[in-house]
């Protein structure tokens, strides 16, 4: 497997973490753990999308 490979799959990992840290702070009604669990997704989705744009 190439690094850019390992890359994503590491990136699907914290993108899957975000998911828990977003339900747990549903779970619990904290809303500033929601606010950081959302921002921490949003950061995840820009660092993904050189990913999943065609090669050049």
């Amino acid at each position: 497997m190439d690094e850019r490979r390992f890359q994503f799959y590491g990136l699907i990992g914290f993108v899957l973490s975000g998911l828990v840290f977003l339900a747990a702070s549903i779970a619990n009604r904290d809303w500033w753990t929601f606010t950081g669990a959302v921002v921490w997704l949003v950061a995840c989705g820009f660092w993904m999308f050189p990913f999943l744009r065609p090669d050049r």
